[in-house]
């Protein structure tokens, strides 16, 4: 009986587990990537990308629900319980009315003490246990999503301050650009009338050094036609 016990332990939500999944090969992948201990419904990140085209939402809830049967595998009491009738009658073909009064009788011989109050006590009691973990879960999750909810608003109030800034500087800058076009643009109405003063003056000039220099040359001539 002890043997019989053990193996009943041994092979709990085996069951329950070859139903998720249409192949050993795939079952047995996801059972050697679930763990046994902390964290018990924690998905490798790479398994939810959504960029991974061989993974869909179908295979996440298997994963998931593959880890909630772990779960209450690390759950389970001593001796034969709620988990081994519900287990052993899935075994049988499903968990309905017939399976689960048949179940319940095989396994009377594996562990006398089994009843249907016992079976009520401990299934209520994992169903208690397994809402505490998904609600401590739950709740880990909203912390998790909240934060990073208040990191993403953080991160976008500060881009759209650096945006605003630059967006700014642009402004800024096109005004500059346009003003400096339209300097360089009139840039020989500026200079220009000053540069025609100049060659005036210089033409002007000359033309007074001209007609002094005449003057004086006509002096000099005088001077040496008409004085001894």
């Amino acid at each position: 009986m002890s043997e019989s016990k053990e193996n009943l332990s041994s092979g709990i939500l085996n069951g329950l587990k070859k139903v998720l999944f249409h192949s050993d090969d795939a079952r047995e992948d996801l059972q050697a990537a679930t763990p046994t201990t902390a964290e018990p419904l924690d998905i490798p990140a790479q398994k939810i990308s959504v960029t991974e085209s061989n993974w869909s939402e179908d295979d996440s809830f298997k994963d998931m629900k593959l880890r909630v049967y772990q779960l209450l595998e690390n759950l389970n009491k001593p001796g034969v319980d709620f988990f081994e009738v519900w287990n052993a009658a899935v075994e049988m073909g499903g968990a309905n009315s017939n399976n689960i009064k048949s179940a319940f009788t095989s396994l009377k011989y594996a562990d006398k003490s089994l009843s249907k109050a016992r079976l009520l006590e401990t299934g209520t009691s994992y169903v208690n246990g397994l809402t505490n973990v998904i609600e401590t879960e739950s709740k880990k999750r909203l912390e998790e999503k909240n934060r990073l909810n208040k990191e993403m608003e953080d991160s976008k109030a500060s881009l759209d301050t650096e945006v605003s800034s630059i967006e700014k500087q642009i402004v800024s800058l096109q005004q500059r650009l346009s003003d400096k076009k339209s300097e360089r643009e009139n840039i020989h109405a500026k200079y220009e009338p000053k540069i025609a003063e100049i060659d005036l003056k210089i033409n002007a000039g000359r033309r007074s050094v001209n007609s002094v220099m005449s003057e004086m040359q006509e002096v000099i001539e005088i001077i040496k036609k008409d004085l001894n």
